[in-house]
């Protein structure tokens, strides 16, 4: 798991990660103050997913595990979800870059019981 650092309180941001593979990962991080919620987009490769909202979980992007080697947790120091411009910059909430790894660890031992 990698923590991603370079999260400002800008209500528009471009994120760049880096694979192990050392491909990029694009992900438009965005707020929207009518919603009180922060949204990702992201691209990989050809692939293109918008609109996900940014909830606590272990893997925001599970239900695309199958199809993309990574995955993007969103952990917070409460157990408030992330509704505040400065939830990224003040330390409320954590977003983290999961590798293959990570998402098969994370679906043995959060999600094996489903």
């Amino acid at each position: 798991m990698k923590l991603i650092t370079s999260i400002t309180n800008q209500p528009k941001q471009r994120i760049v990660l880096t694979l192990d593979n050392n491909e990029s990962v694009i992900i438009r991080l965005y707020y929207m103050p009518t919603q009180t919620s922060w949204y990702f987009d992201l691209e990989y490769k050809d692939y293109i997913n918008n609109g996900n909202k940014v909830v606590l979980t272990m893997n925001a992007i599970r239900h695309l595990r199958r199809k993309l080697p990574f995955g993007i947790a969103f952990v917070a120091s409460s157990f408030a979800e992330p509704c505040q411009l400065n939830d990224f910059v003040d330390g409320t909430v954590y977003m983290l870059q999961l590798n293959e790894e990570d998402v098969q660890q994370i679906e043995s031992e959060v999600y094996s019981a489903e």
